[in-house]
C-alpha cells in the first residue's frame, strides 16, 4: 500500500482536504497526549508584548468579562479579559513528545485579553455643578424651589396684634 492510499483511507475516501506530500497524515484523538487528566488547554489571545507568566497564581472567571490587574515587569496594566467556553474551535492543539508531535485533547474555550487604557482605580467623584450666573443686566424670572433662602419676617408685637384682632372684630 503506497502512502497516498494511506492517505486517502485516512481522510475518508480522498475527497476533501488532501495532505500535502511532506506531511504525514494522523488521525484525529480526543485522547489527551498530557498525563493529567484535570488539566483543561484553554487558547488565550493576548497583545504580542504580554508576558505570560504573569497570569502564574491568578484567578478569573472560566465564563464572561473580568477587569484584571496584573503586575508585568514591575509595571501595572489594566486588562479586559474576557472567557468564552466551547469546544467548537477550528484549532487543535499538538504537544511534543519524545521525537515528534502529538494532537492534544481540544481546547476548553478562548479567552480574549485586550489592554485597558487609563484609570480604573476605584470610584470617581463627580463634582458639583458650578452656580448658574447670569449675564450683566439679565433680570432672572423664574427661581426654582429652594434656590434662595427664605428671608425672616419680622416678628409683631403682642400689643400690635391685638389692637388688628380688635379692629377686625369691630367690622
Amino acid at each position: 500500500m503506497s502512502s497516498t492510499d494511506e492517505r486517502d483511507a485516512m481522510e475518508g475516501g480522498g475527497s476533501g482536504f488532501q495532505c500535502p506530500e511532506d506531511f504525514e497524515c494522523v488521525a484525529k484523538s480526543h485522547k489527551s497526549a498530557t498525563s493529567d487528566e484535570d488539566v483543561e488547554l484553554w487558547l488565550i489571545k493576548a497583545p504580542a508584548d504580554f508576558n505570560p507568566e504573569s497570569l502564574n497564581s491568578r484567578r478569573f472567571p472560566l465564563s464572561g468579562y473580568k477587569m484584571q490587574k496584573i503586575k508585568d515587569g514591575g509595571v501595572k496594566k489594566y486588562y479586559h479579559m474576557v472567557a468564552s467556553p466551547g469546544t467548537d474551535l477550528s484549532v487543535q492543539p499538538l504537544l511534543q513528545t519524545e521525537d515528534k508531535l502529538v494532537p492534544a485533547a481540544p481546547f476548553q474555550g478562548v479567552i480574549t485579553m485586550a489592554e485597558a487604557h487609563g484609570d480604573h482605580t476605584g470610584v470617581h467623584s463627580i463634582p458639583d455643578r458650578p452656580p448658574l450666573s447670569l449675564p450683566q443686566g439679565l433680570k432672572q424670572r423664574y427661581r426654582p424651589f429652594g434656590a434662595l433662602v427664605p428671608k425672616k419676617r419680622k416678628t409683631a408685637r403682642k400689643s400690635e396684634i391685638s389692637e388688628s384682632a380688635k379692629k377686625k372684630k369691630t367690622k
